[in-house]
């Protein structure tokens, strides 16, 4: 069989679809999977592109993202979506290619020998669980096999293989190949640990589950609700996470952290015990000092990657438990206990949620503009459970997960390493892992649009059903945010004054033959969401956003969560 024709089985057997960009060195495996009735390629505009769609339908579908791009330039143009999946723990399949291999360098101060050669492997191993240059044909299946089972077993994230030219396009005897046998990690969880963490939730009069990323990825969401009803617990959900829960849940104290809201940060302040379920506590959610996060709390941490427990985020851990989050959860939620229910700890909760609202009335009111606040409010009403929405990053991102009330609906960005121009692109990938053709929504700011514009060719030739809203207050709002609380207001790349400029989009999505309205402010937006909601077809829906509008409330870097302005 040809090599290739038997990697386009192989890949067949993993997803749907494989996002990818053309090259010389990709031609033969490209060919034999456009002749494989069940896989379909999707040619992206840029690579980038590919790999940013590849990790969205890994989150919508469940199923394993698939790319592959030529070597050298062609490959390099997706490490933003490896970063994205590596850093969220999203499991994806990489398949580079590379020159025949006689024309691949053996000493390593030679620059290049092959045209576009280029040291992948290495290049990515930082940011990838697992990367490898196939030499022997023989090994194809089991390079695969391998990458599959380490994207998708304990911590996930993407694997790499880089494939010669000369054998993707080779005669194999399919029964040499060699075959991969995959040795798991047990993981394990001490009676001790358990009757500890049960003790402690006992004596604990302020308690909060925090429910990470970890939960999503590890699909322990059904023992999670299990073990929040046993103990009767409230729970603080981080980002990667709170589009799991209802908003609207007395027990689900929201979002916390620098960009949050003051009621998270004030219930998670005065907590005593915090038990960590599959998060790794970053700085973004314990603010810029570690030693004033959530100080009166007894901290237990469970999670599946050791690294994430040496407590490099100087956070005092009182009890690590490194194991897979089943497996903790189906242990203690067998154990006979009786808890009684801390209410007025619950009432106290919803008394500070009450207390601090996130979208105060003045934002509603506001005659001049949209007012992002009073977008994403706007937004989460009306839009159908089953409709999916990706915010891009910066301040849209932001404004979106404070406002938005989330309601055990579909809503995902890349968090962690959070590129501008990720929701475009991404929002492809969504639309072809939802075989129910929903509403997707993507959210980006103006400044990022132009970072992945180039793929709403790809939304306008398939047709998709995505609706992109541009908060566009001509320039980066964030930044600027960020020069007036440092800077003293000397703006440098950011606005139209300091050398920024930005197209008019709405001639550029005509240009794409995309449907286009332009809003100027929320009377306007609010008589129009529905009917633009309810169009078939792709449309980008234009907000005109006050160029001063800050993110309200946020901490500055080295105050307590809880201190946050204004």
């Amino acid at each position: 069989m040809k090599s290739s024709d038997l990697i386009a089985k192989k890949l067949a057997t993993i997803s749907d679809f494989v996002f990818t960009g053309q090259g010389g060195s990709v031609v033969h495996i490209l060919d034999s999977i456009q002749k494989n009735n069940l896989l379909k390629i999707i040619p992206s505009q840029n690579e980038q592109g590919a790999s940013l769609a590849a990790d969205a339908y890994t989150r919508v579908s469940g199923k394993t993202g698939l790319v592959i791009a030529t070597s050298g330039p062609g490959i390099i143009n997706c490490i933003q979506g490896i970063a994205c999946s590596y850093y969220d723990s999203i499991p994806g399949i990489y398949i580079s290619g590379a020159p025949v291999r006689s024309s691949l360098k053996k000493n390593k101060n030679l620059r290049q020998l092959g045209f576009q050669e280029m040291d992948v492997v290495n290049m990515v191993k930082t940011f990838t669980k697992y990367s490898v240059r196939v030499t022997d044909p023989n090994k194809i299946i089991y390079e695969i096999d391998k990458c599959y089972k380490i994207a998708n077993t304990g911590r996930k994230g993407p694997c790499l293989i880089d494939l010669p030219d000369d054998i993707q396009r080779a005669n194999i005897n399919v029964s040499n190949q060699i075959k991969y046998k995959h040795k798991e990690k047990i993981f394990r969880i001490k009676e001790k640990d358990i009757n500890k963490v049960i003790k402690s939730i006992n004596k604990s009069k302020h308690p909060l589950v925090v429910v990470g990323n970890g939960v999503k990825q590890s699909n322990s969401l059904k023992e999670v609700n299990k073990f929040l009803k046993k103990f009767k617990l409230p729970y603080a959900p981080t980002w990667g996470a709170i589009d799991l829960f209802d908003k609207k849940d007395i027990k689900n104290i929201g979002s916390f952290g620098v960009y949050a809201t003051k009621y998270g940060n004030k219930i998670i302040q005065q907590s005593d015990l915090l038990i960590i379920l599959g998060s790794r506590m970053n700085g973004t959610l314990i603010g810029g000092n570690p030693k004033l996060f959530a100080t009166k709390a007894k901290k237990i941490h469970i999670d599946i990657d050791p690294a994430e427990q040496k407590e490099e985020n100087n956070i005092k851990i009182d009890l690590s438990i490194n194991t897979d989050l089943n497996i903790f959860l189906k242990a203690i939620n067998k154990k006979k206990t009786s808890i009684l229910e801390k209410k007025k700890w619950i009432i106290e909760i919803d008394n500070l949620k009450k207390k601090y609202p996130v979208v105060l009335k003045k934002y509603i009111s506001q005659k001049k503009f949209v007012n992002p606040y009073s977008f994403f409010d706007l937004l989460s009403l009306n839009l159908k459970k089953r409709d999916i929405f990706i915010p891009d990053a910066s301040a849209n991102l932001v404004w979106a997960y404070q406002a938005y009330r989330f309601k055990n609906q579909k809503v995902f960005t890349s968090l962690n390493h959070s590129p501008m121009g990720y929701s475009i692109a991404a929002a492809i990938g969504a639309s072809l892992a939802d075989k129910k053709k929903n509403n997707i929504i993507a959210t980006i700011g103006d400044g990022s649009v132009q970072m992945n514009i180039q793929e709403i060719q790809n939304i306008y030739y398939y047709n998709l059903p995505i609706k992109i809203f541009i908060l566009n207050n001509n320039g980066y709002g964030m930044v600027k945010q960020t020069i007036d609380t440092w800077l003293n207001s000397n703006y440098v790349g950011c606005d139209l004054k300091s050398g920024l400029s930005m197209p008019n989009f709405e001639k550029i999505f005509k240009a794409y033959k995309i449907s286009t309205f332009n809003i100027k402010n929320n009377r306007i937006l609010k008589n129009n969401i529905k009917k633009i909601l309810n169009k078939n077809g792709p449309i980008m829906i234009n907000l005109i956003i006050d160029p001063n509008q800050k993110i309200e409330p946020k901490v500055k870097f080295g105050n307590s969560i809880d201190n946050m302005t204004p």
